[in-house]
């Protein structure tokens, strides 16, 4: 029994499909490639499969890692990769299947993409100046239920801005990721929209990578 890990693209309608039909979708997937992966025994046999850091309702992602075993030490990995793209459906791309390098626990930090599709609800300058700011306070709901303020301007990593001043494209940013200290983009960009009373529905995410406390790529 080996342990591999599969990277793959997540986008298209794939994006509204939660973590737990993620879970069956990538379940179905392996049982249609004909790969040799180990099962789990018992009464309801299914292929052990966990996700390094589940990806958010809406969001689309270029880096999507699972980690599941195979049951054939020597099955060829090349073989693999081909045999479980040709079973993904449209919205999945299979980028590689490696042996894992690190654990879960070593993710720190995701990089995101954030698209605007307005151009009238939101202006390189107004970003620039939000993002900026010595403070930025909002409402985060922990995981056992309850609410705290967290300051945004602590946690923000770097970004850019790619654009002209009077219609920004894409903001790229570094958040941290995994663990307690987890920051979904779409609190910074709620804070901004309720400064600036844009709409929102006026955004896209697509999250690029996953990252160790050392700013490599998880792997």
């Amino acid at each position: 029994m080996k342990n591999v890990r599969l990277f793959f693209k997540k986008g298209g309608p794939l994006r509204f499909v939660s973590h737990l039909d993620m879970n069956r979708v990538m379940t179905r997937v392996l049982r249609l490639s004909k790969v040799p992966v180990w099962y789990t025994e018992g009464f309801n046999p299914h292929p052990y499969i966990t996700f390094a850091l589940p990806l958010s309702l809406g969001f689309s992602s270029d880096y999507e890692v699972m980690d599941f075993r195979l049951d054939d030490d020597n099955f060829d990995m090349l073989k693999a990769k081909q045999m479980i793209a040709d079973a993904c459906p449209n919205g999945i791309e299979v980028i590689a299947l490696k042996e894992p390098k690190l654990k879960a626990g070593k993710i720190a930090f995701a990089t995101f993409d954030i698209t605007f599709l307005s151009e009238a609800n939101a202006t390189l300058k107004t970003l620039k100046e939000f993002l900026s700011a010595k403070e930025i306070i909002v409402s985060k709901t922990t995981k056992k239920g309850g609410v705290k303020e967290i300051d945004l301007a602590k946690k923000l990593g770097p970004f850019t801005l790619g654009g002209d001043e009077n219609n920004p494209k894409i903001l790229s940013l570094t958040l941290p990721a995994g663990g307690e200290d987890n920051i979904n983009p779409k609190l910074l960009i709620d804070a901004y929209i309720g400064i600036t009373g844009g709409k929102r529905d006026f955004y896209k995410i697509n999250r690029t990578s996953l990252l160790t406390a050392e700013l490599n790529k998880f792997e």
